[in-house]
């Protein structure tokens, strides 16, 4: 492992070189849960599988901003340029949640970035969240920024999110509804058309965080419409929770009653996930 400083670089990360090839290389970026762990885990998972892999920190670290407000695009970017300066030949991107949003704005605004995973997608930037708890809730700005300015973003109209009190009543983290209620204006929309490479969606049809589903449906028809030059697939699972990830923490069986009521499907859709990501990488992924 190589740990990669802000101070030093213009980015936090840990590099994972896999089998040591240069050919290719996969940026990895978790949700709003931000911190460093769960993008770490989720390298870790390349690495094993011999492909080079990067954990990047978007917040929630102590090189970051400790909130998700106004994230600079220039940390993909300031990645990609330490990653090409390494003799990577071609990088790709990996977001889940929140990271899917990035992964697909980079992908959309940078061209060296030549493949991109979107896990649990959403179809257009979003406002930002600050705050801890009780207090956590809409930021009033993007979540993510380029050339020290604020992408476009679709406001909540729920102005308080209680979560404790959601998780009560629901027994899980259930905001779909405050999720699909936000000002979606055409500025705001990710224009995926614009990427560099092939595209693979991962979505839940039990999605209770947003509706990714129906976002990677959106993204996918927009890139059929444009005859897109490169390879996209949708892959949808149905019992496998928001969390899109190949590591699931214990903690997440309590936040989403699909992993509790449905562990042995929930697993087999991640175990076909994992396929999906590492066909995708190796065989889909060429020059």
């Amino acid at each position: 492992m190589i740990h990669i400083s802000i101070k030093n670089d213009g980015f936090e990360g840990i590099l994972f070189p896999g089998n040591g090839s240069k050919d290719k290389v996969i940026i990895v970026m978790s949700g709003s849960n931000g911190g460093m762990s769960m993008a770490k885990h989720e390298a870790e998972f390349y690495h094993k599988n011999g492909i080079p892999a990067m954990s990047l920190a978007l917040f929630k670290t102590k090189q970051t901003s400790p909130n998700l407000v106004s994230v600079p695009v220039e940390y993909v970017e300031n990645a990609i340029k330490y990653l090409k300066e390494q003799g990577y030949r071609k990088i790709g991107i990996d977001g889940a949640s929140k990271g899917s949003e990035m992964a697909l704005v980079a992908g959309s605004l940078l061209s060296d970035i030549s493949c991109v995973i979107a896990r649990v997608p959403s179809y257009y930037v979003s406002e930002g969240l600050a705050g801890k708890g009780k207090r956590k809730g809409p930021s009033g700005t993007s979540c993510w920024s380029y050339k020290g300015k604020d992408l476009p973003y679709a406001a909540y109209k729920t102005r308080i999110i209680n979560m404790v009190e959601i998780i009560k009543k629901e027994k899980e983290i259930r905001i779909r509804d405050i999720n699909s209620d936000k000002d979606v204006t055409p500025d705001t929309i990710i224009p995926v058309e614009n990427i560099n490479g092939p595209v693979l969606f991962i979505s839940s049809k039990h999605d209770e965080v947003w509706p990714s589903y129906e976002s990677a449906c959106i993204m996918e028809k927009k890139l059929e419409s444009v005859s897109f030059s490169y390879e996209h697939k949708h892959v949808a699972f149905d019992n496998m929770s928001h969390a899109a990830i190949v590591h699931l923490p214990w903690i997440y069986k309590f936040a989403f009653k699909s992993e509790r009521q449905h562990p042995k499907e929930c697993a087999g859709d991640r175990e076909r996930m994992k396929m999906e990501l590492l066909s995708w990488i190796k065989t889909v992924w060429q020059a």
